[in-house]
């Protein structure tokens, strides 16, 4: 199985909590090609949304999407980094998203940049939850847990390394 992730970025408030026609139909196509949704995070704000799934490959879940009519901005393979040892815990009352993309990232470049990345959150209070890495190595996608979307923007910032957005953040299970 694939980690398939799904991007939405949208216009008009998501409402995944309450599930209509489309999302049933998609949920029907996603059973049918074996894929099972994950779990989702929801921008405080509704406006975006990344649902992760395992899947045979991302073109099963492109193709649920399509089939059952549900919008998206961008769907991809992944891999998931996890840091080593004891895992952190989400905190909902604290969970960010930090969405990025670059030029295919090699293993020690990602390495060197999370080791001054997490030096910094540290300072900070945030500590790194997990990322989903694109299997092309240009998409990047982590969750932690800090206090404000603010305080990893300023990490960001200082350490030097870019992003597309932060935001605060809400998990939505099955």
């Amino acid at each position: 199985m694939t980690i398939a992730i799904v991007e939405t970025l949208s216009d008009s408030p998501l409402n995944p909590e309450e599930p209509n026609d489309t999302s049933l139909r998609v949920l029907d196509c996603l059973a049918k090609r074996h894929a099972t949704w994950r779990y989702s995070l929801l921008s405080s704000d509704r406006h975006r949304m990344i649902c992760t799934f395992d899947a045979p490959d991302a073109e099963s879940v492109r193709e649920s999407y399509r089939k059952g009519g549900a919008v998206f901005s961008r769907i991809w393979a992944g891999e998931l980094l996890k840091p080593e040892g004891i895992q952190p815990q989400r905190h909902p009352s604290l969970l960010v998203v930090i969405e990025g993309t670059y030029p295919p990232i090699g293993e020690e470049e990602l390495n060197e940049i999370g080791s001054k990345t997490l030096s910094c959150y540290a300072e900070r209070g945030i500590e790194w939850i997990q990322s989903y890495l694109s299997l092309d190595r240009t998409r990047l996608i982590c969750e932690l847990n800090a206090p404000d979307a603010e305080s990893v923007r300023e990490a960001q910032y200082r350490v030097g390394v870019s992003f597309d957005r932060v935001w605060s953040a809400t998990i939505l299970k099955p």
